[in-house]
Parts: C-alpha cells; structure tokens; sequence
C-alpha cells in the first residue's frame, strides 16, 4: 500500500515535465531560421530561365546598333544561367534569344528566387529597313529599322587615329558616341557625323577617360561588343 501511494504522483510529474520540454522545443525550432536545403542526387538540372520582361535599347549611331536588356529570375540559390544564345530568322524577321540554366545537384542551397539582369548586343548591321521582333524565352518586343542598316560602300572604312588623339577628341566633348569591342578597337561617333577608329592600350581604357571628362560626356552613349 506504501507503494502505490507515492507511485501515482511520480508518474503525473514525469508526464507534465515530459510536457514542458516538448513545448519548449517546439518554440525553439519556431525561432530557428530555414535551413538550407540538402544536396540533391543525380545529375544536374537543365531548363531556360524565367524571364520577367525585356527593354530594347537602340543607340542613335550609324549603323544602329540594338541591345535587349533581360530581366528575370532564378528559381533557387542552386541554379545558374548556364548559356545565352542568339540566332536569327530572316523568314520571321525574328531575334531568337534563349538563355539557359542548370541547377547543380552537388550544391546546397535556399529557396529565395535569385533575380538577375542580362544585356545582350543584336546583330543588326546589314539588316535591311523593316520590323523586327525580339523573343527571349517567349517574351517578344519589336523594333524598327527606318532605312537598311548598312554604310554606303564609300563610307564604310572609317578614318584610323591614335589613341592620343582618340583620348583628346573624347575629352573635348566631340565625341557623341563610343563604343568598344573586346579586340580592343574603340569606335567614336562624333556629333558631326563623323565616324573614328581607334586601338586602346588596355581593354576598358576608354571608358576611364569618358570618366575623366566629367560633364562634357554627361550625355556619350558607351556601348560595347
């Protein structure tokens, strides 16, 4: 009879401090922050890359050159653009853009959507004038070309200078447009119309004197290929 009696109330306290840690835990892990996801298996992911909206940005030169500016978004912290590819179709007069993805199985990481933005240049010169559309990932704009975009024979070899001379027409404020490809040639559109090649010393050296001219560049479009 001894023993039943003090059996009982042990047996009640055991259950109501079970109770307690139980709910202490559980307000512990509400408090805890998400964790990252485990790797997953198998081989990597691939797909095109949701695409949010696109902007065609026409720079006022001759030939005109066209870039489309993408706006979209990774799915999760493991997925990367893996390829941006471009073709055209002279029969849709159509710029198709398809940027991919793979999502790497090997990888932790969140589910936060991870935005992004891509510029991308079109190959326009030599287009003839017309209307023409813009697809990346289905997601269309237009565009249009007033006249064929290409120089006249005679025009088509621009006048070389040195880089001296370059630097100094950029910092006078002549030039209205510059732009530069990755072979280290610069072309400068100046504001009379005329059109000037030069060879850098350093890729990105242009855009280090358009800096240093300050406001009388305030208004130079910087393009590069």
């Amino acid at each position: 009879m001894f023993r039943s009696r003090i059996a009982k109330p042990i047996t009640v306290g055991l259950l109501l401090l079970s109770l307690a840690l139980a709910a202490c835990g559980a307000l512990v892990d509400a408090d805890q922050p998400p964790t990252d996801l485990p790797p997953t298996s198998g081989p990597d992911t691939e797909g095109l890359a949701p695409i949010e909206e696109i902007r065609l940005q026409i720079m006022e030169s001759f030939p005109i050159q066209v870039a489309v500016v993408v706006d979209g978004y990774l799915p999760d912290g493991c997925t990367e653009i893996d390829e941006i590819d471009q073709t055209f179709d002279e029969e849709a007069n159509t710029f198709f853009v398809e940027i991919t993805t793979v999502r790497l199985s090997d990888a932790m990481c969140t589910q936060a959507i991870v935005p992004f933005e891509e510029r991308i240049s079109l190959d326009v010169r030599g287009l003839p004038a017309g209307t023409y559309t813009v697809d990346v990932n289905g997601v269309t704009d237009t565009f249009t070309l007033d006249v064929d975009n290409e120089l006249p024979e005679d025009q088509d070899d621009p006048s070389r200078i040195d880089w001296e001379e370059a630097r100094e027409l950029i910092l006078s404020g002549q030039v209205e447009q510059v732009v530069q490809l990755h072979s280290l040639e610069v072309r400068l559109y100046l504001q009379n119309g005329r059109e000037l090649v030069t060879t850098e010393p350093n890729i990105d050296d242009v855009f280090d004197v358009v800096e240093e001219c300050g406001e009388p560049c305030a208004d130079m479009t910087l393009a590069t290929e």
